[in-house]
């Protein structure tokens, strides 16, 4: 665990990753280095407004949030209203239900948390997402723990 530990705290590795362990595992190990965990279960999600929904929720987007891919990029380089200083850490869980449903639409949202890993990296805060997925589906995303 204290690896893991270690490794959330260091903003230079984090991303967008295949989680491989138990999301509480990452939890509690997040929750050591002093970092923000949302757990959002996409798996009820059906489409782009549903999946935009459940993380808008989980993070408490400000009335302002558009509801749409820019939009999400924006709250997500922004945060300021969580009052958070360490970094965050998003554990999107059952998220095979979405990403199998409409791969379009998961590969852009992998692609906008991506971006917002890379802001904050530039601002040495780490920005993690997790992406749960069962064994029997593969997202094709680098794989973590290494």
């Amino acid at each position: 665990m204290e690896r893991m530990t270690k490794q959330l705290a260091d903003a230079r590795e984090c991303g967008v990753y295949q989680l491989v362990r138990k999301p509480g595992e990452v939890e509690r190990a997040a929750e050591e280095a002093g970092l923000a965990v949302f757990r959002i279960d996409i798996g009820h999600a059906k489409s782009k407004k549903d999946f935009l929904g459940h993380v808008a929720r989980a993070l408490e987007f400000p009335d302002w949030f558009g509801g749409n891919w820019d939009a999400l990029n924006d709250c997500l380089t922004d945060l300021d209203w969580l009052s958070i200083e360490t970094g965050y850490v998003l554990i999107l869980e059952n998220s095979e239900h979405f990403g199998a449903r409409i791969p379009q639409e998961f590969e852009k949202a992998i692609t906008v948390f991506a971006a917002a890993a890379e802001y904050w990296k530039s601002q040495e805060r780490p920005f993690w997402a997790f992406i749960e997925v069962s064994s029997k589906w593969d997202s094709r995303l680098r794989k973590w723990p290494m």
